[in-house]
Parts: structure tokens; sequence; C-alpha cells
């Protein structure tokens, strides 16, 4: 076997990152609520993405006990605080052209939301089809170099790393993620 650790011997990644994601429904509530308080709906979006950062942030140092509230009462006061600076200046158009290249804050929590579910699995998975997914997609190793080493055949080495793909993509999917999609 390897010299590698088990991925158990540190903190599990459920206790690393135990983030709940707003459901669409209150994810709709929220654009909603934050829309109807403000002129701009740019200025809404920025707002939710806002809210689901601090909630990310807070749910990484705490238990979240009311998603729903607690997501509101941060949009609440970002609304404040967007209307106490709204007061100081005038609102500035953007032209459309000037994109962001970094992607959003809710592409960003759904790649961590993905990595936290991929690590799930595997942990989950059988310790010997882990091991030869990591040395291969991990440590970059060659089949028969993996084969080798653990007096194995290259066939069977392919199978483990297609089953470790099946695991992670069932993992996925259960959460409504597809590998294919990027998170």
């Amino acid at each position: 076997m390897s010299s590698r650790g088990s991925l158990g011997e540190g903190p599990s990644p459920a206790h690393v990152l135990t983030l709940e994601y707003p459901d669409a429904a209150l994810a709709g509530a929220l654009r909603r609520f934050v829309r109807s308080r403000l002129d701009h709906h740019a200025d809404g979006d920025d707002v939710v993405q806002e809210t689901y950062l601090r909630l990310f942030a807070y749910q990484a140092t705490a238990r979240v006990n009311d998603m729903k509230a607690l997501c509101f009462a941060i949009a609440r006061n970002l609304l404040l605080d967007h209307h106490r600076a709204a007061r100081r200046s005038a609102h500035v158009e953007l032209d459309d052209a000037i994109v962001c290249q970094q992607p959003t804050a809710d592409r960003v929590l759904a790649f961590r939301r993905a990595v936290v579910i991929m690590a799930d699995a595997l942990e989950r998975m059988p310790p010997l089809r882990r091991e030869i997914f990591l040395r291969k997609r991990l440590d970059g190793l060659r089949t028969d170099a993996i084969a080798k080493s653990l007096d194995m055949s290259m066939a069977a080495v392919e199978k483990h790393v297609v089953r470790a793909f099946q695991d992670l993509r069932g993992a996925l999917a259960e959460r409504g993620f597809t590998m294919e999609a990027g998170a």
C-alpha cells in the first residue's frame, strides 16, 4: 500500500466547511425581496451575492439554525448600507462593456460546495479505489506504475479509476451537480 495518509487523518471536510446553500425557493424569495427595495437590478444582484458570501462566511464559523431568517437579516442590513451609501454619493451607471473576468460569488460557492461533496465521496470510497484514484488523478502517476506498485493488472487499476469517477459523479448528481458543468 501507499505511504499516503488517509483522508480522515485531518478534520473531515464536513467539519471544516459545513456549507448549506439556499434552495431555489429561498434564493428566489431573497432576490425578489432585494430587488423590490432597489431601483437597479444590478445592485440587487450584488446585494444577493454579498448575502451569500456573508452567509457562507458565517457558516464557516457557526451553525445556522434558520437559514431563511439569517439570509433576510443579512440582506436587510446590506440594503440599509446600500441606501446609506447611495445618499452620500450619486449613482454612476457603469458601461456594460466592463465585465469582471472573475467568477461570480454564486459560482465560487457552487464550486466550494462541489469540493465538499467530492471530498465526502472520496472518504466513503473503498480504500483501494480511493488510493488508486488519488495516485492517478492527484499524483499524476501512470496506470502501469500504479499497477506495478500495487501488484495489480493495468485493467484492474483502470476499473478502479472508472468506478471512482462513477462514485464522484453519483455523489454530485445526488446534490444536483454535474462534473461536466463544473459544479
